[in-house]
């Protein structure tokens, strides 16, 4: 079942070197501003982007669900949903990582729009029920 947890109890989700992307690191994980919920082995942080109603997810996942990250993770999305009434959540996402583009495609999230960037390309992704 989809819940809001703490930073403290969010740093486990982070502590796989595979989520350590753009810095994040168990030890780096903010708290204010930012709203962290889980669901089995995935959870979820939540933070207001810089448009009004707009949030953006970035998401941690414990090594022993591989294989079953997506059902927890829709549920966290539509918990978070029904909470927030948010106008759309968004994500971007390395367009090199298929693994992870691939995720966002089974939760649901569609392409907004993709960044340039000197190393490859952001993909901007987004999401409503």
């Amino acid at each position: 079942m989809a819940h809001r947890i703490t930073v403290d109890q969010a740093r486990p989700f982070w502590a796989d070197p595979s989520q350590h992307v753009m810095g994040s690191a168990p030890d780096t994980l903010p708290d204010e501003g930012f709203e962290y919920w889980a669901d089995g082995p995935v959870c979820v942080v939540f933070h207001l982007a810089l448009w009004p109603g707009v949030w953006m997810a970035h998401y941690g996942m414990k090594r022993e669900g591989l294989g079953h990250y997506v059902e927890p993770a829709k549920r966290i999305l539509h918990a978070f949903w029904a909470e927030k009434s948010p106008a759309r959540i968004i994500g971007w996402t390395d367009a090199s990582n298929r693994a992870a583009v691939a995720f966002a495609g089974r939760c649901g999230f569609t392409k907004d729009g993709e960044i340039p960037t000197d190393n490859g390309s952001v993909l901007m992704t987004g999401w409503r029920p």
